[in-house]
């Protein structure tokens, strides 16, 4: 079974799909996500395409307090708006005689668990207004109601294009991205986890044997090397493309051409608007291995910056009275007043004009 290849480092998060953390980079993101599937609010997934960011956002849920609810992913690029408003937040119809007709959507149905929203920026802008609501007051409305329905889900959202660019094109409100990105995660490219390569291979493999009922195949030394080597702009769905190929045809050789032939990279081969090249030798890194006190620090860091993120949220929410911080935190006003210190955070000017200078302060604020 797929689990026999270093099952330490692969993790099963749901039908058919694995976390495979055998690289420094994915044992960071591991570390990352198990802190963050403890904090029950939303989070930003990022990373190209096909890299494994709905894997990421079901280990985030098998982690989480909700595990035990339904995990539910909406790919927002696949219906048009006004179809992807009644998916969402379902329909009231009224019909005769004064009765209505409900259909429940994805929130309702998905009540204590979480909805994964797969390419966020694709959400129209006026459904995308909705979300805001939903973040900012837990409730929402179905298409054509007037009932308040409570919404008990954590939301997580993913995106392959850089948030910058988004923003800049006004397809994500900045109200949205704000209520979004309290927390964020980024999954490397295969090219940034070449340990994980060799496990990701064999995983395939026997997955795809299974499923075409062939025998599976084992994978040359030469083979190996250069699935390494090669940068995989088409990630997760291209080394599954080759592996398939690998399996059917059967014939190393034939395989090991593909791929010299795209490390090649003779400038006229482009696949996803990425060039195939050789990924150039990265800086000498310290060694791969993660020793048990560098991941602690690693968590420690990830748990700092995770904490410091949560205490500037509760602070803008609460316009910086720190009693009424301390409440949302569940934390005592004393230890807030130390994190704030420790973490070095200062309120905007707006809360308090005595920060900007020459500006008298009128002895109140809190």
């Amino acid at each position: 079974s797929e689990m026999e290849i270093g099952s330490e480092n692969i993790e099963q998060v749901g039908e058919d799909m694995f976390v495979v953390a055998a690289s420094p980079a994915m044992r960071h993101l591991r570390a990352q996500a198990e802190l963050l599937a403890q904090v029950d609010a939303p989070v930003l997934i990022l990373g190209e395409r096909d890299s494994g960011k709905q894997i990421v956002a079901r280990l985030l849920h098998k982690l989480s307090i909700r595990s035990d609810f339904q995990f539910l992913k909406i790919s927002c690029n696949a219906l048009p708006g006004d179809l992807l408003e009644n998916e969402l937040f379902g329909q009231e119809r009224r019909v005769v005689a004064g009765t209505s007709r409900t259909m429940p959507g994805k929130f309702e149905i998905c009540e204590k668990g979480t909805v994964f929203l797969d390419e966020i920026s694709e959400m129209p802008a006026s459904v995308q207004n909705k979300l805001v609501h939903i973040l900012q007051d837990k409730y929402f409305f179905r298409v054509g109601g007037e009932t308040r329905v409570p919404a008990d889900v954590r939301i997580l959202a993913a995106s392959h294009t850089k948030i910058e660019h988004l923003l800049a094109d006004g397809k994500l409100r900045e109200d949205l991205y704000y209520r979004l990105s309290s927390f964020s995660i980024y999954v490397p490219p295969l090219r940034k986890r070449k340990e994980d390569i060799p496990l990701l291979l064999g995983h395939y493999m026997n997955r795809l044997a299974k499923h075409y009922d062939i025998p599976a195949r084992t994978f040359s030394s030469p083979v190996l090397h250069a699935c390494q080597a090669y940068a995989w702009p088409g990630n997760l769905k291209e080394l599954e493309s080759f592996v398939k190929r690998y399996l059917v045809v059967g014939d190393a050789e034939l395989s090991l051409k593909e791929l010299e032939r795209k490390l090649a990279g003779n400038g006229d081969v482009e696949r996803s608007g990425t060039r195939l090249e050789l990924v150039r030798e990265a800086e000498p890194e310290a060694d791969s291995r993660v020793s048990s006190t560098d991941l602690k620090s690693l968590v420690q860091s990830v748990k700092g910056e995770a904490e410091k993120h949560a205490i500037a949220n509760a602070l803008g929410q609460t316009h910086w009275n720190r009693k009424a911080a301390a409440r949302l935190l569940r934390i005592s006003y004393r230890t807030l007043l130390y994190k704030i210190q420790q973490y070095n955070l200062a309120p905007p000017s707006t809360y308090f004009p005595e920060m900007v200078p020459g500006v008298k302060s009128n002895g109140h604020g809190q």
